[in-house]
């Protein structure tokens, strides 16, 4: 009896991906040099429009595979993103020759907009050296609807969807996963054959925990035929193998059909998996239900098969016979797709820049002349719009860095304003650089995307009980509300899940090869000469299992991760304890992983950077808060008194002043980026504050940093030492304060800093007084402005035409990410976005819809 295989390819089939050091391909670089795309799909129309820029898209090559092969030729595409197209040997084979004759020798990258890779010849991509890439998981939920609805429908005669029974499932992924935890609640036992399942008898329990099912309602089957025998209805949900022991090709033939005595049949797999004389048997069965959905061209052959039954009912197939190509043709699940597709091209397209350009000084700079903007309440003169001035909302590590790249390109007069006071003593008074500790770290898997499955409930849940609530759910705003429901959403997605984390790596990664190459700039050390940075930092797991996965994702990096030896953390961190008490129990560490980044002083880099702006020309202004931000009026309309100029954007700052500037970035979250921007905009309400804990004590003897994975509410803990040594930083924590101020939130706050004073007590039991309690010398809170998916927002704002970019959103990975997210800002700044910019836009997937209007003082 044919059997199947459900494992569904993931990532890269043509080999890892490389950990040699990126290609040459410079932050200076124009768009002759970025990467070609060829989008060879049907896409939305939303992406269609966004992509018109950055790649080609022919959606007519889904439907003329004769015709691909001369488009690859012809265009010769770095990516190319194909849908269920046929991809055969012979178009491969035209698209490496067309693109190495030129002397091109950059990677070659097939992304699958979907899962099954059937139609691609995997064997020639990989011998091509090809990479292929494709996006399971994420058409899941929506293709689990479609199974769901028509699984469990009334038909007329068709008892399947009465009394539960017994449901049969073919494949245990995620969307027959899904499809099983629908069934379950609503009273059906289940019978499964997977190879996961058949193989290995401890994943049964796993499997049933991860989804919520009832372990004695389910029974393993060892075959197909044992769940067609007992099944009164069958979900099929496997890929299609032609080979091996579990080859789903051919699967169900009219015999094994002839054993089902159900009356349902709802099959998404490639209709190959049904032998011909099956298909025949099923249509002839009159009172079977049953429905095959995919992609049109791949049920042709099918009803080429049926045509002469088809004619003889009238030109439809028969009552209760279905071929349709429907559950992946939602607008939903269009957007989810699309979002998916743009998160791995936009991988692709940042792990090939070098960075080695992004924040060096080219030519010697010729100092700018000043902006013209005396300081207010004073009304300034608005700059020209073709002076190309730009200001900078916000004075944090992302406004500063922003600023410093944009000043390095030249021919931009920059000014950069900040809210907070020039005296930094008082940090509630301060954003998210300065309202936390003197420390930062900055490495490869900084701040990945919180919303994991583990974390679906965990804003319903208090510190003390391993969550992030810190307000009753009853004082949260709609927007609030929605930004809560926008990241439990996410964490039942695990494919845009794996496609985010992805794309923040590359962020990380792009952004550490920025610093790098500053920190190892002999003309920098001018100005960076004092500033403390320890390289490599050790990852402490407080498991076997923890550590063993934290290795895996260390190593898939490329980041130079190694597994630390037995006793080097206690030769290596002296001072460092064994134990840390959690919400959960006490946990023991297990070992430590160290991987390439830095330890630093964020406050005396953000300081070195602001002396280091003011030697170019750039003027870093504190005490200037913008209250709103407007399109400049056209001349005739003006009545202000201000200097007549092409249209811009002018800032209405609090006390009664006004900037004008052609270009506006603004870097500030939460809040106040909706104070600024409103409610009509993409954005609106995507960014929210998650409430960070930093504690300084004395130094326990450390003499290089350390980050311990603690887990929830604390995440990871960062520990860094100050300039002198003499004293340690704990960064730790993670709490929903959504939009509100500090006083909302004081008691949850307290709960969170008690969680995390009993873990640092167990890290380093010699900071202990004698009555037990910690020697904390300072104690911080500050504002992570986060997004629901993980991603930052990097975006135009439609209503100021382009002139307006945020840059927001970077929760707790600010400081690594802030050369790649200046990189994409002036990418938009130009009008030459990348497809990376295009997956942080303010309108994509994943953030939330705001169900009512925030108030703003914008209009």
């Amino acid at each position: 009896m044919p059997t199947f295989h459900d494992q569904m390819v993931r990532a890269e089939v043509a080999g890892p991906r490389p950990d040699r050091p990126p290609r040459p391909n410079g932050a200076g670089d124009g768009p002759p040099t970025r990467r070609r795309v060829l989008i060879a799909t049907p896409v939305s129309a939303r992406l269609a429009a966004m992509a018109a820029g950055p790649a080609t898209v022919r959606p007519e090559l889904a439907a003329r595979p004769d015709l691909l092969a001369d488009a690859l030729a012809g265009l010769r595409p770095h990516t190319l993103v194909v849908g269920a197209n046929a991809v055969p040997a012979d178009a491969l084979a035209r698209w490496v020759a067309a693109v190495r004759a030129t002397g091109d020798d950059r990677a070659l990258v097939l992304v699958r907009r979907g899962t099954s890779l059937a139609a691609v010849d995997l064997a020639a991509a990989a011998h091509f050296g090809i990479t292929v890439r494709n996006t399971p998981e994420v058409n899941a939920r929506h293709v689990a609807q479609f199974m769901i609805d028509r699984l469990f429908a009334a038909a007329p005669g068709d008892g399947s969807h009465g009394s539960p029974g017994v449901l049969g499932l073919l494949g245990a992924g995620d969307i027959n996963s899904r499809v099983a935890r629908a069934a379950s609640t609503r009273g059906w036992r289940l019978v499964v054959c997977s190879p996961s399942l058949v193989t290995d008898p401890a994943a049964l329990p796993a499997w049933t925990r991860r989804h919520h099912l009832t372990a004695e309602n389910v029974r393993v089957a060892a075959t197909a035929a044992e769940v067609l025998g007992a099944a009164a209805a069958l979900a099929l949900a496997v890929p299609l193998v032609h080979t091996g022991p579990w080859a789903s090709a051919g699967l169900i033939d009219a015999d094994l059909l002839e054993r089902f005595q159900g009356g349902r049949i709802i099959s998404v797999s490639e209709p190959e998996v049904f032998t011909p004389r099956a298909l025949l048997h099923a249509y002839d069965r009159a009172g079977l239900t049953i429905a095959l959905d995919n992609a049109p061209r791949l049920l042709a052959p099918v009803r080429d098969l049926l045509a002469g039954r088809i004619t003889r009912d009238g030109g439809q197939p028969r009552r209760g016979f279905t071929l349709c190509s429907a559950a992946m043709r939602t607008p939903a699940c269009d957007d989810d797709l699309d979002q998916a597709v743009l998160t791995v091209v936009g991988r692709t397209d940042l792990d090939e820049i070098a960075g080695t350009d992004l924040l060096a000084p080219p030519a010697p700079l010729r100092a700018p002349a000043a902006l013209a903007v005396p300081a207010p309440p004073a009304v300034p003169a608005t700059p020209a719009a073709d002076d190309g001035a730009v200001v900078i909302v916000g004075g944090g590590i992302v406004g500063l860095v922003t600023a410093l790249l944009l000043r390095l390109r030249g021919g931009r007069r920059i000014l950069v304003v900040d809210a907070a006071p020039a005296d930094r003593t008082d940090p509630d008074r301060q954003g998210t650089t300065f309202g936390g500790a003197n420390a930062r770290h900055l490495s490869a898997t900084e701040a990945l995307p919180p919303a994991v499955a583990q974390r679906a409930d965990v804003l319903t849940r208090p510190p003390a009980l391993g969550g992030w609530r810190l307000r009753a759910a009853s004082s949260l705003d709609p927007a609030e509300t929605a930004w809560a429901r926008a990241f439990a959403r996410r964490a039942d997605q695990p494919g845009l899940h794996a496609g985010a984390q992805e794309l923040a790596i590359a962020l990380n990664r792009l952004g550490l090869r920025g610093w790098t190459q500053l920190f190892e700039d002999g003309d920098a050390q001018s100005w960076l000469g004092g500033l403390r940075r320890d390289a490599r930092l050790a990852r402490v797991y407080l498991d076997d299992a923890d550590l063993a996965t934290g290795e895996r994702l260390q190593q898939a990096t490329g980041d130079g991760a190694t597994r630390l030896e037995p006793g080097a953390l206690a030769r290596g961190w002296p001072g460092l304890g064994h134990a840390v008490p959690l919400p959960g129990g006490v946990r023991e560490i297990a070992g430590a992983v160290e991987v390439d980044g830095y330890a630093v002083n964020i406050h005396d880099l953000a300081t070195a950077l602001t002396s280091r702006l003011a030697e170019l020309g750039v003027e870093v202004r504190p005490d200037t808060r913008v209250d709103r931000l407007e399109p400049a009026p056209a001349d005739d309309q003006r009545d202000d008194g201000l200097d007549a100029s092409p249209p811009g954007v002018l800032l209405r700052l609090d006390g009664g002043g006004v900037l004008g500037a052609d270009r506006v970035v603004v870097t500030a979250g939460g809040r106040d980026l909706d104070r600024l921007l409103g409610a009509y905009w993409p954005g609106a309400g995507a960014v929210a504050h998650l409430l960070g804990l930093s504690l300084t004590l004395p130094n326990p003897g450390l003499t290089r940093p350390v980050k311990i994975h603690a887990g929830d509410p604390l995440g990871v803990m960062n520990v860094t030492l100050s300039p002198d040594g003499s004293l340690v930083h704990v960064s730790a924590g993670f709490g929903y304060r959504g939009r509100a101020g500090r006083a909302a939130a004081r008691a949850g706050a307290d709960e969170l800093r008690a969680v995390a004073e009993r873990a640092v007590a167990g890290l380093f039991p010699t900071l202990c007084r004698a009555a037990g309690s910690l020697e904390v010398r300072d104690v911080r809170f500050c504002e992570r402005p986060a997004t629901p998916d993980g991603l930052p927002l990097v975006t135009a704002v439609p209503a100021h035409a382009g002139r307006v970019v945020v840059a927001a959103g970077t929760n707790a990975g600010g400081a690594v990410q802030a050369p790649a997210v200046a990189l994409l800002v002036a990418d938009l700044l130009e009008g030459a976005p990348r497809c990376a910019g295009l997956a942080l836009a303010g309108d994509r997937v994943g953030l939330p819809a705001i169900p009512e209007k925030i108030p703003s003082a914008s209009v």
